[in-house]
């Protein structure tokens, strides 16, 4: 996975979380890595700054340059001020495509 927007900006994300013992920060990254590792289709995810407090985008980028799939890791909190819509009310991060 590569960090593309200020790591002082990740890292005041992932200290939140920590900070609340919520493990979906953590878990959605941990679901951007194992895209990474699909052998059928092995990509590099950029991380990226994203507005919204606590939040990123994300691109999934494949060794030929092309791009897969487009979205972010936004954090819903209270307000909410990921500018996103949710089916089910959710508290912490979720990966949005």
């Amino acid at each position: 996975m590569k960090i593309m927007c200020n790591r002082e900006y990740y890292d005041k994300a992932v200290q939140y979380a920590e900070s609340m013992n919520d493990t979906s920060l953590q878990n959605c990254l941990e679901r951007l890595k194992a895209w990474e590792q699909n052998p059928n289709r092995p990509c590099e995810i950029e991380i990226y700054y994203d507005s919204a407090p606590y939040c990123f985008g994300f691109t999934q980028r494949y060794p030929d340059g092309r791009c897969g799939i487009v979205g972010g890791v936004l954090y819903h909190g209270s307000p909410d001020q990921s500018f996103a819509v949710q089916l089910e009310p959710f508290k912490g991060w979720q990966i949005h495509t």
